[in-house]
């Protein structure tokens, strides 16, 4: 692996065709965590859905954690609905007066491509956090003893929760094929395990559990931008994969993107194609679609969390 290049996607995990390369996991130290009695949270991405069979819905995913030891499970998509308000305000802030175009924050690999290949883009990278961190900054707020684990499709949120602005933020990052293997481990058969179906994740927007596919994040920040400033026309762009992205970042260089809110996936088809999954992204994306249909609400500024993000923001350890 060439380091100098590599910005953590994990596509050679997947296609490496002898299975020889690995993510460093940290499954065997968040099982410790939890045999020690502390309360773990686990924020769980929006692209769980599918993942586990189509018996698997949210209530029963909850049930199924809190049989593993997990205190709570929160649905990521809560910071997925902050992060989309908080990118369209920067957005219209920043470009164009500031800014020739502005890219999206929430792919670790595309980010951390685009400010290696092109430095000069660094800044035009939004700098909202991703929902990742803002979930977990969030929780702990609330549970400021709590560990938080990520689980996700996604081998690059390992890096990102590395980082040293970061780490005390989250304490394990878990795929979703590592979280598979904690349900074998515990022989749970989604089929037959029982659950109140009322006990699911709806704390989330359509928009924010749509972050998991591709384009769904440009999605929602156009969105919410025509509820702040209606007469604003957006031009966007979607990088499917990062040979894509590089393509897309290529036409910025040349001065053919000004103007434009680009969103950058390192996964094929988003993150349902992420490294971390384990479910065909054809058929997932399906599934999720149904999903963010069934969302209690649309609109991201409609989020019972909106009003907290203005108490982080005022507190002086909470950096947005």
């Amino acid at each position: 692996i060439d380091y100098d290049k590599c910005v953590s996607c994990g596509m050679c995990l997947v296609n490496c065709p002898f299975a020889a390369i690995a993510d460093k996991s940290q499954i065997f130290q968040l099982i410790q965590a939890i045999k020690r009695g502390e309360e773990v949270i686990a924020c769980v991405a929006p692209a769980f859905v599918g993942q586990y069979g189509p018996d698997a819905t949210p209530a029963k995913l909850k049930a199924a954690m809190r049989i593993l030891g997990f205190a709570d499970v929160v649905e990521v998509a809560i910071g997925a609905d902050l992060c989309t308000v908080e990118e369209a305000h920067d957005f219209l802030k920043e470009v164009p007066e500031k800014l020739d175009w502005m890219g999206t924050s929430c792919c670790p690999a595309w980010s951390m491509m685009a400010k290696t290949l092109f430095p000069q883009f660094k800044d035009n990278i939004s700098m909202a956090l991703t929902p990742m961190v803002i979930t977990a900054r969030m929780v702990k707020k609330d549970h400021p003893n709590a560990r938080i684990v990520f689980i996700g499709p996604c081998a690059a949120k390992k890096l990102e929760a590395n980082r040293k602005s970061v780490r005390s933020d989250v304490d394990f990052v878990l795929t979703f094929e590592e979280l598979l293997g904690m349900f074998d481990a515990k022989e749970i058969d989604f089929k037959t395990l029982e659950a109140d179906p009322a006990d699911g994740m709806d704390e989330g927007s359509g928009f924010g559990r749509g972050f998991a596919v591709g384009g769904g994040v440009a999605a929602a920040v156009v969105e919410a931008i025509k509820h702040i400033d209606p007469d604003r026309e957006i031009l966007i762009e979607y990088g499917d994969g990062l040979k894509e992205c590089r393509k897309m970042l290529a036409m910025a260089k040349a001065g053919k993107r000004n103007g434009y809110l680009l969103e950058g996936m390192g996964c094929p088809g988003g993150c349902i194609g992420g490294a971390g999954t384990i479910a065909d992204p054809a058929r997932t994306a399906v599934q999720l679609n149904k999903y963010v249909k069934e969302a209690p609400f649309t609109d991201p500024e409609q989020s019972a969390f909106m009003s907290n993000i203005h108490v982080l923001k005022d507190d002086p350890d909470f950096e947005l």
